[in-house]
C-alpha cells in the first residue's frame, strides 16, 4: 500500500511539474530590450516538496544502476539520493595549509589553514581547486564554488601598489568593511529586473541571510538567461571588520533546448541544504599564532 501511495504521489508530482510552464517567459536577449508585461516573475504555486521528491527518485534510479565496490558504498549512495545532506556526512575533510607564496598572495601568514568538507562523489565530483559539479539526468548542471578568503589590504598585489593606488583602494572598500549587507546591495544594483545587461536578461533578484565560513553573511540570488542558458545563481558573501572577504557560490544552469526554469528550481530545492552546509562549515585558521578565522 505504501509503494502504491508513493507511485501515485510521484505521478501527481510529475503532472504538477508540467503545469509550471508559464513560470518564466522566454526572452530573445538579442531582440528584447524592455520587459514584456506577459512575463510572469512572481509565480508562488510551485510545489517544492514535489520537485525535491521527483529529483530524489531520479537520483535513486541513477545511483541504483551504478556499479559499486561493495554493498556499503551502494547503501550510502541510496541514502544520499533520498537525502542529499548525507553527501556531507559521507564526505571527506579537506585541509589546505598555505605555503609562504600562497599565503602572501591572499594576505595571510604562512601556515594558514583553509578547510572545507568535500561532498561524497555520488553527487558531486571535483573539477579544480574548491570547485565541484553535478549534472542531473535531465541536463541541469549544478556548480559549487568555494572562494578562498582574501585579506583586501594584505595581498601581494595590494602591497606592491603605489601609495596613491593603495589610498584609492582603501576609499573604494572602506564603506563595505564590516558591512556585508551594504556591499551585497551595491552588487545587486548593477542588474535590474526586466533589463538586459551584458547579454543577460534578469528575471528576478532575491536577498537573504546565509552562513558562510560560520559567519552570518548574505546571499543574493540572480535568476537570468542569455541566448543559450537559463541560470539561477546563489552568491554568498561575508566581509569581516578587518577587511577579509569570504565568498562562495552555487550556480544552477542548463541549455534552453533541454531545461526550464522550473527544472532549475527543482534541482536547487533538492541540493540547496547540502550546498549551504558545505559553505557554512568551511573555515580558516591563521598561521603560527592560531588566531581563529572569525576574529580576523
Amino acid at each position: 500500500m505504501k509503494k502504491l501511495t508513493l507511485i501515485l504521489f510521484l505521478f501527481i508530482s510529475i503532472i504538477s511539474y508540467g503545469q509550471y510552464s508559464s513560470y518564466y517567459g522566454r526572452v530573445d536577449v538579442n531582440v528584447k530590450k524592455t520587459v514584456n508585461a506577459n512575463i510572469n516573475k512572481t509565480i508562488t504555486t510551485i510545489n517544492y516538496g514535489a520537485l525535491r521528491l521527483a529529483n530524489a527518485q531520479r537520483e535513486k534510479n541513477r545511483l541504483e544502476s551504478s556499479k559499486y565496490s561493495d554493498s556499503r558504498q551502494r547503501s550510502q549512495a541510496i541514502e544520499i539520493a533520498l537525502n542529499p545532506k548525507k553527501a556531507f556526512d559521507y564526505g571527506t575533510d579537506n585541509n589546505l595549509i598555505l605555503n609562504k607564496k600562497s599565503a602572501k598572495s591572499s594576505g595571510f601568514s604562512k601556515g594558514t589553514l583553509f578547510y572545507h568538507r568535500i561532498p561524497n562523489p555520488a553527487l558531486f565530483v571535483r573539477t579544480k581547486g574548491w570547485e565541484y559539479i553535478n549534472e542531473s539526468e535531465d541536463g541541469v548542471v549544478t556548480e559549487l564554488e568555494l572562494g578562498a578568503p582574501i585579506y583586501l589590504f594584505g595581498t601581494t598585489t595590494f602591497l606592491k601598489k603605489k601609495k596613491k593606488e593603495k589610498e584609492a583602494m582603501y576609499r573604494k572598500w572602506q564603506p563595505y568593511v564590516g558591512k556585508t549587507e551594504r556591499f551585497v546591495k551595491s552588487k545587486m544594483e548593477i542588474h535590474k529586473v526586466g533589463e538586459i545587461r551584458e547579454g543577460y536578461f534578469m528575471h528576478k533578484i532575491d536577498l537573504n541571510k546565509g552562513k558562510i565560513y560560520g559567519q552570518e553573511g548574505f546571499v543574493f540570488s540572480n535568476f537570468y538567461e542569455d541566448d543559450y542558458e537559463y541560470v539561477i545563481k546563489d552568491n554568498f558573501y561575508y566581509i569581516s571588520p578587518k577587511g577579509v572577504v569570504y565568498n562562495a557560490g552555487v550556480r544552477y544552469r542548463g541549455d534552453k533546448d533541454e531545461v526550464t526554469f522550473e527544472m532549475l528550481e527543482g534541482r536547487r530545492s533538492y541540493l540547496k541544504k547540502l550546498c549551504a552546509q558545505i559553505i557554512a562549515t568551511a573555515r580558516m585558521d591563521l598561521g603560527k599564532n592560531r588566531k581563529k578565522w572569525y576574529e580576523y
